[in-house]
């Protein structure tokens, strides 16, 4: 039977729906396809999501309505930090962003930002030692509240050197690695003192406006507040002071 009109069916099968589950795809594919194997229906569902048919809400849940994947804008500043890190470390894990990449979310825009970079815990000290002989000028590492407020927000362009989570959510833009948007919310949402320009209302604004701009995986948001030992908290957040619907916070 001809792909298109498989898709045609589909959209009509789920015509006003504002998702759909895993369950409900499979049973409509059995209708057109009755031995339909479990790994043939992974293909099925990964090229409606590669082709922007549909897209993955949270594990187990789809819409239609497509909406982009957040690219952040990588600065000149990035660039270069991240060049001499992938030259001198080889193969090391990091991640690199700005805190201008929250600037298009937020109602009152701070007026100095702030370059995160995160490395593997132990290339801590040995990316300290190197930016710094590179001549990388405002760069702290793992500052405490008290450098925060003295040093990190007085300083003009001042970077902050933090310990890389595992299995953090990263993405490659213009060949740096950098946040995705699940990593971005997550961050801002744990580390409130360094982020302090980005707490309370402010925040919210900055999560309903991603929410309803780009695509995000909550499975991967919620699996990474997971590991920073937040997923309680942050849930009880986004059902007490978002936009979120209900349907993403519920198991």
């Amino acid at each position: 039977m001809a792909k298109d009109y498989i898709i045609e069916r589909l959209k009509k099968e789920f015509e006003g729906r504002e998702l759909f589950s895993r369950e409900e795809l499979f049973d409509f594919y059995r209708q057109f396809e009755p031995d339909l194997k479990e790994t043939t229906f992974r293909w099925r569902v990964y090229h409606l999501k590669v082709n922007k048919i549909i897209t993955t809400i949270k594990r187990g849940l789809f819409t239609f309505s497509f909406k982009p994947i957040f690219k952040p804008c990588i600065g000149e500043d990035e660039k270069k930090i991240s060049g001499k890190i992938e030259k001198q470390f080889g193969q090391l894990k990091y991640c690199i962003w700005s805190t201008k990449i929250t600037h298009e979310f937020m109602l009152h825009i701070p007026g100095k930002a702030i370059t995160i970079v995160q490395v593997e815990k132990d290339a801590l000290e040995p990316v300290y030692s190197f930016l710094r002989a590179e001549n990388i000028r405002n760069i702290f590492i793992e500052p405490e509240n008290k450098e925060i407020e003295r040093y990190v927000y007085e300083a003009e362009n001042a970077i902050v050197l933090q310990s890389l989570v595992s299995k953090s959510p990263t993405q490659k833009v213009q060949k740096v690695t950098t946040t995705t948007l699940e990593k971005l919310i997550v961050d801002l949402y744990c580390d409130k003192k360094l982020f302090a320009a980005f707490q309370g209302n402010e925040l919210v604004h900055i999560i309903n406006n991603a929410y309803s701009r780009y695509a995000i995986d909550f499975t991967k948001l919620f699996n990474y507040s997971k590991r920073r030992r937040k997923e309680t908290e942050m849930m009880e957040f986004f059902s007490k002071k978002t936009d979120m619907p209900n349907y993403i916070l519920n198991d």
